[in-house]
């Protein structure tokens, strides 16, 4: 009979990537795979210097020109993989570009929406009604203006009237507010119906003394 083990560790999701992300993420790994190779390119090139530098010390030219030619293909090498380096890169950097503008696109677009539902909210009448208001405003104000200026009054001192009468109205206003607001404490009725029994009691007493 087998023994079935049961594996209690918790799975991991695999994350999954957008296509957008993929492929950066895939640029980069070939982005830095040409970087690597390019660094070992470079290697083989300063060697193969070196060793061509050795051999012409020990007057051994055809070796040495061996080497540097050897040096010089590692060079062309590493010119033609900085092309192909510079293509990612320039890949990379429009992947993220179009991503950035897309996001940019759809934060307009529910900036757009949401600002469309609220608008929708304000209905077209209650703005009319609005304006019509303000409209009036406007007109009692200018007649009251004219009015002025018909009776040679100063707008001035009209102004700091109706300033003034409008500070009075409003200490008066709080000063019947506070007063109502202030509340008398009541006064106990059992200790009032108490005193009142006493008083009687006391006055009985002094009756019966006065008629005796």
């Amino acid at each position: 009979m087998g023994i079935c083990f049961q594996d209690d560790k918790p799975k991991v999701k695999p994350i999954v990537l957008k296509p957008e992300e993929q492929a950066i993420l895939d640029c980069k790994k070939c982005r830095d795979k040409i970087k690597n190779y390019i660094k070992r390119l470079s290697e083989r090139q300063n060697k193969s210097r070196e060793k061509a530098k050795e051999l012409l010390a020990d007057k051994q030219r055809d070796r040495a020109k061996f080497y540097l030619r050897q040096a010089k293909l590692h060079e062309a090498q590493i010119n033609t993989h900085y092309g192909q380096l510079e293509m990612v890169e320039k890949q990379i950097s429009q992947i993220e570009s179009a991503t950035n503008l897309q996001d940019i696109m759809k934060v307009l677009q529910n900036g757009n929406e949401v600002l469309k539902k609220m608008q929708d909210t304000v209905k077209l009448d209650e703005w009319e009604k609005i304006k019509d208001d303000m409209d009036e405003l406007k007109e009692k104000d200018k007649e009251i203006g004219d009015f002025l200026r018909e009776y040679g009054i100063n707008q001035a001192e009209y102004d700091n009237d109706v300033n003034n009468d409008f500070e009075k109205l409003m200490n008066e206003v709080e000063g019947n507010k506070a007063k109502d607001d202030i509340k008398l404490p009541e006064v106990p009725k059992e200790e009032i119906t108490e005193d009142k029994e006493k008083n009687a009691e006391k006055n009985k007493t002094k009756k019966k003394v006065v008629e005796a």
